[in-house]
């Protein structure tokens, strides 16, 4: 497509693929770097965000559960995405099924945060149940 996309990432290995798109105008928003997923986070990345406007929110979760829903390990990730979802328009969690089941220490989305869910395999039963009483899109 020609359209201008105007993308912000806390993921510097997400910003070098998305400068390959020579539509794609590119932000990486500051902060502390986590070594385990190469996210950066923390109050420069929050005062980055303050300013953005945010359409669709493409966000990736480190564990699922439907106790406690959307999880990870870093307090100060948790935060950003926190604020990056309640920000935006649309959001679009990426989980593969690797991370049903896994709970980490800190929830940063319930599944009503959530507007579509994009997985590389069905879910089972129990999950597509709960995901269908709140109107999600899975692809």
């Amino acid at each position: 497509t020609d359209e201008k996309l105007f993308i912000t990432t806390s993921a510097p290995n997400i910003a070098l693929e998305c400068v390959k798109n020579p539509n794609a105008d590119v932000y990486l928003i500051g902060g502390h770097i986590n070594k385990d997923n190469l996210s950066l986070s923390g109050m420069n990345a929050l005062s980055f965000l303050d300013n953005i406007n945010i359409d669709i929110a493409f966000m990736a979760t480190s564990g699922f559960s439907l106790n406690n829903a959307f999880t990870c390990g870093n307090y100060d990730e948790c935060q950003v995405k926190k604020y990056v979802i309640a920000k935006a328009s649309t959001v679009v969690m990426l989980m593969d099924s690797s991370k049903v089941g896994k709970n980490l220490p800190f929830t940063f989305a319930n599944l009503e945060d959530v507007s579509y869910l994009v997985s590389e395999q069905p879910l089972g039963d129990e999950i597509t149940e709960e995901i269908e009483k709140y109107d999600i899109g899975v692809l």
